[in-house]
């Protein structure tokens, strides 16, 4: 790790793990509440007590809330286990069974299950929740633009970084060169993360140097969504600096596709 990344986890992560221990408390008390209230309208609905549907505004604000409360749930503690999430759809759904009475305009109740639907569906689609490393959802896998301007897209390999490199592999480059003269340094980064740690550089050597600067894209493939930035960019090397969207809640890795391109016509021109 280098000095840059020390001096992240100093100055930039660790004030923000109190922020972290709060949305996570406030999921837990929301899951909470929404398991109490289902309990209570389900219990009244079974004595009786509740005969008379809600009116149609009523209806229609109680989906929303529900939808809400669950959307406040996934992004104040996204990565939380499955029991959570599990236990925050059933809670609003054993609420929405409860309080849909037979009723005259229909509409009303389907307004409430419309809301329902629209929201589950957005957090258990494929790319809101991938639970195959560890148990907890990741952010989708979009990656911010890299600064200071749009690089262009890098080749994508046929397998997945996770397939081509081995365990503790951090780094692994293939260097080829093209009939007209261009090279091309293309491979696979892993950029680790300890737990609290939000940034964190990593280093390409070009090795041999190119005869000029080359033309580098730079694609996240796998893990939390990041900022990847060209510090530096060298005929011998490049520096990428990355920066998580929030702090890491434990140590996971950061994998990066790149492509540095050396054309024989920029050699030509820049000789």
């Amino acid at each position: 790790m280098t000095a840059d990344a020390s001096a992240g986890i100093a100055d930039d992560v660790l004030p923000l793990r109190p922020a972290v221990d709060l949305r996570r408390w406030s999921a837990v008390a929301t899951v909470a509440l929404l398991g109490s209230v289902a309990l209570l309208i389900g219990w009244r609905r079974l004595a009786g007590a509740l005969d008379e549907p809600l009116s149609p505004p009523s209806m229609l604000l109680t989906g929303a809330l529900l939808a809400v409360a669950c959307v406040g749930v996934r992004l104040a503690w996204p990565r939380a286990g499955l029991f959570v999430w599990l236990s925050c759809s059933a809670c609003v759904a054993a609420i929405a069974v409860a309080v849909s009475l037979p009723r005259d305009d229909w509409w009303a109740t389907a307004g409430l299950w419309l809301f329902l639907v629209i929201e589950e569906s957005w957090a258990w689609r494929p790319a809101g929740r991938r639970t195959a490393r560890r148990d907890g959802p990741a952010p989708p896998p979009e990656v911010l633009s890299p600064e200071p301007s749009v690089q262009p897209p890098c080749e994508l390999q046929p397998d997945s970084p996770a397939e081509t490199l081995a365990e503790g592999v951090l780094q692994q480059f293939t260097r080829t060169r093209a009939a007209d003269g261009s090279e091309r340094l293309s491979g696979w980064l892993r950029a680790p993360f300890l737990a609290g740690q939000r940034t964190a550089s990593v280093h390409v050597a070009f090795c041999p140097p190119f005869a000029v600067v080359p033309e580098l894209s730079v694609e996240q493939v796998d893990g939390p969504p990041a900022r990847v930035k060209t510090a530096q960019l060298l005929p011998q090397g490049a520096r990428l600096d990355l920066k998580l969207a929030s702090a890491a809640e434990e140590p996971h890795d950061v994998a990066l596709e790149f492509s540095a391109l050396a054309s024989s016509e920029r050699a030509t021109i820049g000789g």
